[in-house]
């Protein structure tokens, strides 16, 4: 890849991160209900945020985290509003895993499943995956009910495998073939 891609959805356009973003991902990134479901962690510093820019804001990080990362961005205002791509990119066995993440102001509108399926194709179009797989705690009904909207088959349960909030989470393990 000799540039980072960008891709373009009815209302969406998925960009690499930018500086200029800080204050946005810092923002949906340090929200406890956005990051409720995903290891429950929040930023706490807007250096928490910049180190995540710098980790995925051009091609060269590609190679060096096995990982890709869009800023979803409203076509409308270019504002950022969540971020979606693939991470534990396995080249030999062809494989990575999706995640996303939306200001919760983004919720419920289609926006993430808007964002899923570009980054879908592209992964099986132009990175040549023949799998992407995607993992949840087992209460967050909202990502197992779009995993199953974009053709995601459950494949299995890692049991008491999320220690979070003073509690085991079981796993599920879901996957989309080429």
């Amino acid at each position: 890849m000799q540039s980072f891609p960008v891709l373009h959805t009815n209302r969406l356009t998925l960009t690499a991160l930018k500086t200029d973003d800080l204050d946005s991902l810092f923002s949906i990134f340090s929200d406890p209900l956005v990051t409720y479901f995903d290891g429950g962690k929040v930023m706490k510093t807007e250096t928490q945020a910049l180190h995540y820019i710098n980790a995925y804001k051009d091609v060269t990080s590609i190679s060096t985290t096995n990982a890709i990362r869009w800023g979803i961005r409203s076509k409308e205002s270019m504002d950022l509003i969540g971020t979606v791509g693939f991470q534990n990119w396995n080249r030999t066995s062809s494989r990575a895993e999706i995640g996303a993440i939306l200001s919760r102001g983004f919720w419920r509108d289609g926006y993430g499943l808007e964002a899923a399926k570009a980054v879908i194709t592209y992964g099986f179009d132009h990175m040549r995956l023949h799998k992407i797989y995607a993992q949840t705690i087992e209460d967050n009904r909202a990502a197992v009910i779009r995993l199953e909207q974009l053709g995601f088959q459950k494949e299995g349960t890692f049991r008491d495998h999320v220690y979070l909030r003073n509690r085991y989470y079981h796993v599920l393990v879901y996957s989309l073939y080429q």
